[in-house]
């Protein structure tokens, strides 16, 4: 069964897919995505007894085509899609507040093709958890929708080491140590020097690389960087949103603040 609903002013195709076999549900699934691209966003339940118990979202996406008739605004667009599709989900499996995730999205530092069909493969991904906390002190998924780690002593953790972002940095040959061999070359190293003596903490680092030149010049080291201070208190698997939370703001750190999308409703335009 496919649906066109109405949130905000996107229209999204939600498709649900429920198969049942000698009375026992096999597979009770929710797309969402555009008229020709379905799946940008899916739910998939876990029955335990023939009752939903447990929902995870296996697949997220984005691409301009993720809206119906018209194009999906990258960051702000893909906060109202997923959410529409997690209402539209809670709102016939009320019973399952909670859906479980990878944080493993990411930006791409050179604009697609968009002449190829999508989805389209980056050609310069960039871990977005790792960016949105290098200037907001927390993932994109916890200022966006109050994500957090389900293992609850290992989010604590890395909540307390994220701090360092904004405490005095070490000297540049420590830093040039910890991610020098993830280095291009010694030009890369050269500008990263002048901007690194500037200024007294990472945040301030961060923000003082200009915001045109932040992904491309990011991409060859950020990750080596993060997994150093963060190591094994971060991870891009066992994430969860709470539907009952999620639009509470993340306190983000620095950077310019946007409007979270609040999706209560949605109406129901057309059945397909």
């Amino acid at each position: 069964m496919s649906q066109i609903v109405q949130a905000g002013r996107y229209k999204f195709k939600i498709t649900r897919n429920i198969q049942e076999f000698r009375g026992q549900t096999l597979i009770h699934t929710y797309k969402i995505g555009g008229a020709d691209l379905s799946d940008c966003v899916n739910i998939s339940y876990i029955y335990e007894n023939n009752n939903p118990k447990r929902a995870k979202i296996p697949h997220l996406l984005y691409e301009p085509e993720c809206a119906v008739g018209t194009t999906l605004e990258r960051g702000g667009g893909t906060e109202i899609m997923i959410k529409t599709l997690l209402r539209y989900a809670f709102n016939e499996v009320p019973s399952v507040s909670y859906f479980e995730f990878e944080d493993n999205s990411h930006i791409d530092c050179i604009d697609k093709n968009l002449t190829d069909a999508p989805p389209r493969k980056p050609k310069k991904p960039l871990n977005l958890a790792y960016f949105f906390i290098a200037y907001h002190g927390m993932t994109w998924y916890e200022a966006r929708f109050n994500a957090t780690m389900i293992d609850k002593t290992k989010y604590k953790l890395y909540k307390e080491k994220v701090k360092f972002l904004t405490e005095a940095k070490p000297g540049f040959e420590l830093f040039l140590n910890i991610i020098g061999s993830a280095l291009s070359s010694a030009e890369e190293a050269t500008y990263l020097e002048k901007l690194y003596n500037k200024t007294a903490t990472y945040r301030e680092f961060f923000e003082s690389i200009p915001k045109t030149k932040r992904c491309l010049v990011l991409y060859s080291w950020l990750n080596t960087f993060m997994e150093h201070y963060l190591s094994s208190s971060f991870s891009s698997s066992g994430w969860v949103i709470n539907i009952n939370n999620m639009d509470k703001p993340g306190q983000m750190v620095g950077g310019t603040r946007r409007a979270l999308y609040k999706i209560f409703s949605y109406r129901a335009i057309q059945s397909l």
